[in-house]
């Protein structure tokens, strides 16, 4: 019996090298196969239409940029570029949507601000823009402004203040989303005031108590306002970001007003998931940078109140970054409860 085993044990010992060889080489096989496939199909890219993954409602500012950018993608990239929308959340059953897409270019988040403000308002964020996203480019600039309700009796941004610190918390302001909270935030700690938060989920629901004098104060977009401004439903206080706006070139930044944190600005721009081949990603982008030089296009967002800005992936990935940051730091500032 036992000559018998060490006859068999040198047979089995000299077959398992090749036995792994085999499989190893058959593993490499497979993964060159792959890899051979996978690179035509960045090279063909795109073969097929491009979904591109608005977080809210049709109607908003991200479905309005994103209808108009698509129509001009289309003719660039050869295939149809079709706007889906998938609210909720707050924009993070979208966001979760394109991040567990397949990474080959064909899904298109667009989307900006919410995945920005993750960190600051959330323990655990439902998407992390830096772990789940590669940056495509941005799009436009949202220009943002601050209205009081028609009746209010502050007619200037220095009036309102001046009203509340003679009477701290007896001024309201509505806040419709995650980055105008902190935006919030920010200006009752720079401007020294308590203007007491009323929290809504949409516009819609906060405009109606602005007409009904029920809350004083909006941040919203120059967009969506600008009807209510022209009659005279509201009247704008200060508008954010580094410069007046051509749209209402009366109403000053809230820079020249003294609060210095405010030069920077919401935007939307595409990310697609993680992982997406570079050569897809940079075909992308510059049928998103195309679309944005198109005359036709650019007055067309101009008219509409945003501020045209393309990018390269990698200055919109700063910037987010940048701003992720931000909004973080102050979020503990001003001891925003994380949900």
């Amino acid at each position: 019996m036992t000559s018998e085993y060490q006859t068999t044990r040198p047979r089995f010992t000299r077959r398992r090298p090749h036995a792994f060889a085999a499989a190893a080489i058959f593993l490499l096989s497979t993964v060159a196969m792959g890899a051979a496939r996978a690179e035509p199909d960045a090279a063909r890219f795109p073969s097929q239409p491009v979904k591109l993954v608005v977080v809210y409602q049709a109607g908003g500012a991200n479905d309005i940029v994103a209808r108009v950018l698509a129509d001009r993608m289309t003719r660039v990239l050869g295939q149809s570029v079709m706007v889906v929308n998938k609210p909720g959340a707050s924009g993070a059953i979208g966001a979760q949507f394109v991040a567990g897409s397949p990474p080959d270019g064909y899904t298109v988040l667009m989307g900006g601000a919410p995945l920005v403000v993750a960190r600051a308002l959330y323990k655990n964020p439902p998407v992390d823009f830096e772990k789940s996203f590669s940056p495509v480019g941005k799009a436009v600039n949202l220009n943002v402004v601050l209205v009081a309700r028609k009746s209010y009796p502050a007619h200037t941004f220095h009036q309102a203040v001046e009203r509340e610190r003679k009477q701290p918390g007896s001024s309201t302001m509505a806040v419709t989303a995650g980055v105008f909270e902190l935006y919030f935030a920010r200006l009752n700690r720079l401007a020294n005031t308590q203007i007491v938060k009323v929290p809504y989920n949409g516009v819609p629901a906060a405009m109606n108590d602005i007409n009904g004098d029920r809350v004083d104060m909006l941040i919203d977009t120059v967009a969506a306002q600008k009807p209510f401004i022209a009659s005279g439903a509201t009247k704008p206080l200060a508008v954010f970001g580094p410069k007046r706006l051509a749209a209402l070139p009366d109403v000053p930044t809230l820079a020249e007003l003294g609060l210095k944190g405010f030069e920077d600005q919401s935007y939307v721009g595409m990310l697609v998931p993680k992982g997406t081949p570079g050569s897809v990603v940079r075909k992308l982008n510059g049928a998103l940078n195309v679309a944005l030089a198109d005359p036709d296009v650019k007055a067309r967002l101009e008219n509409l109140d945003f501020g045209v800005e393309g990018s390269t992936p990698e200055a919109f990935f700063k910037e987010m970054k940048a701003d992720s940051d931000r909004f973080a730091e102050l979020a503990d500032v001003a001891h925003i409860e994380k949900q």
